[in-house]
């Protein structure tokens, strides 16, 4: 699996942070959220889908309700 989140995401990288951003509603860095929404589409592609809104939507959802957010923002230094 790992052969799937080596896929150049550069193509689609801006456009799902701005999706993934509208759903945390909380301030972060550039670089911070640029590292949440790469981990964010690597589950999307892992679970077989796609970039499509919808899929960036609900996994980071799920990234938020089951604290998958917060433990990347920990080891990112971006939760103290």
């Amino acid at each position: 699996m790992e052969c799937i989140t080596n896929i150049d995401k550069s193509d689609y990288i801006e456009e799902c942070k701005k999706i993934v951003a509208n759903e945390i509603h909380e301030d972060m860095s550039d670089e911070l959220l640029t590292v949440v929404t790469s981990e964010i589409m690597d589950t999307c592609l892992t679970i077989g889908g796609d970039f499509a809104e919808e899929n960036i939507i609900n996994i980071t959802k799920q990234y938020v309700a089951s604290g998958a957010l917060n433990r990347i923002k920990w080891a990112h230094g971006g939760l103290k």
